[in-house]
């Protein structure tokens, strides 16, 4: 899941540099909802993306488990934001395995998994060929950026506009005008062949 401007732009100084209520809605929404409500989310995601997470999300946290991949110490991590549905692993291949662990095990509910960022860790999914579906907001508008994912590769994946019964699916392929901002919701599902 990702939001990036018309040069792949998706953030400058480990923050978004947009802020459009729209697009948090559809993210939130997307990466919260589960069909069973007793269940959560996993989010796997860089060390920085998740400091700068923690301080706008914290409300909510009862929706995700977070599988954070750094080489800082478990205690750092907790520090910033404390809470219990957090795994601290070294390696993208280690959150796929913690990820995995977690959706086998029934006391900790996981239905789906979300890689959230940093470049590292989107572009190791990518890589891994895991990746089913791809959650995009495509701004039509250039920001000053410090990090670009220019190496995002959808010739696998084809556009599709999901069914009604999913979540948000009417604003599959829309554009959105907020605050002098067009965007679009696009969602990319992998190739099956």
């Amino acid at each position: 899941m990702v939001a990036m401007d018309a040069k792949n732009g998706i953030g400058i100084n480990n923050t978004l540099p947009w802020s459009l209520k729209e697009d948090e809605r559809w993210f939130l929404t997307i990466s919260t909802m589960t069909k069973d409500p007793l269940k959560r989310n996993a989010i796997i995601i860089g060390r920085l993306t998740y400091e700068s997470f923690c301080k706008y999300l914290i409300k909510y946290f009862v929706h995700w488990h977070f599988i954070v991949i750094t080489s800082h110490s478990l205690e750092s991590i907790i520090a910033m934001c404390p809470q219990s549905h957090v795994d601290v692993v070294v390696s993208f291949e280690q959150a796929l395995l913690t990820a995995h662990t977690l959706s086998c095990d029934l006391e900790k509910g996981i239905e789906s998994v979300f890689v959230l960022g940093g470049i590292r860790p989107y572009e190791e999914a990518m890589a891994s060929g895991l990746v089913r579906r791809v959650y995009l907001t495509r701004i039509f508008s250039e920001y000053s950026c410090d990090t670009h994912w220019s190496s995002l590769d959808l010739n696998k994946f084809r556009k599709i506009r999901r069914s009604n019964s999913e979540t948000l699916a009417e604003l599959d392929d829309q554009i959105v005008e907020e605050k002098g901002v067009t965007y679009q919701f696009q969602v990319y599902e992998l190739n099956e062949e």
